[in-house]
């Protein structure tokens, strides 16, 4: 039996893809794409979106996979009220 039709990663928590680009690196031009149709300035904010993109790849290139998302977390939890710089210890049985 082969499989020759279905496309098996070669690691497996390959990020998705969009034609060459990962899906988190083209959302920003998505995002100014839909901004700049609504606003009625859609070149502006594609080339806005394009730097956006290029910015966010350079930024993560030097930083370690899952690193943006591990910093939302960080800041935005702390923001909310919610206590994310700390965990509970794991071996607690009981919370009071």
């Amino acid at each position: 039996m082969s499989n020759d039709g279905v496309r098996i990663p070669a690691y497996i928590d390959e990020p998705p893809y969009v034609l060459f680009w990962r899906l988190d690196e083209v959302m920003p031009i998505g995002i100014a794409m839909v901004a700049g149709v609504l606003i009625a300035q859609l070149m502006v904010c594609l080339v806005v979106g394009f730097a956006l993109a290029r910015f966010y790849r350079r930024y993560c290139d030097n930083r370690p996979d899952g690193y943006l998302l591990h910093a939302l977390y960080w800041h935005l939890g702390a923001i909310s009220g919610k206590n994310a710089r700390s965990m509970p210890n794991a071996y607690e049985r009981e919370f009071i």
